[in-house]
């Protein structure tokens, strides 16, 4: 009995953690009523309001790139990019709530928030194009422990 309980709860446990990280809805509740599923970002410490559910998962994530600069807008960014399902889930999104936010979650703490802001014709999103690079630097090795 005492196995079947101890391998209930690992079980219990990692599912958990798997839920943890993925796409976040970010969620602007009325002011009288709490947050369900309230977390910090990574940078600031500011906390947001997000959905209880990702409606991606890390699994939908199929690459994120390096720090990359671009010259003609000067700024370093990160492209995140989605499995098809996923880049069908974002887009569905978007044009059910057109001014949604989405929140990058990794291990329960924000990493950043985006948003769609027409259909997604490519497989990725840009992310970081206003952050300073030492930010970028520590979004970057957080989102390395979901995708190398």
């Amino acid at each position: 009995m005492n196995k079947i309980l101890v391998i209930l709860l690992f079980f219990l446990a990692s599912f958990q953690e798997e839920e943890s990280s993925g796409i976040y809805i970010v969620l602007k509740p009325i002011k009288k009523t709490q947050c369900e599923n309230e977390l910090k970002m990574v940078i600031d410490q500011a906390k947001l309001c997000i959905s209880k559910k990702p409606i991606l998962t890390v699994d939908q994530i199929d690459f994120i790139t390096a720090i990359k600069y671009d010259p003609v807008i000067e700024s370093y960014y990160i492209d995140v990019g989605f499995s098809p399902a996923g880049m069908v889930t974002l887009n569905k999104t978007y044009t059910s709530l057109p001014n949604t936010q989405f929140a990058l979650v990794v291990d329960n703490s924000i990493v950043c928030v985006f948003s769609v802001r027409e259909d997604i014709a490519v497989k990725y999103v840009r992310i970081g194009q206003d952050a300073p690079l030492k930010h970028l630097q520590m979004i970057r090795e957080i989102l390395s422990k979901i995708k190398p």
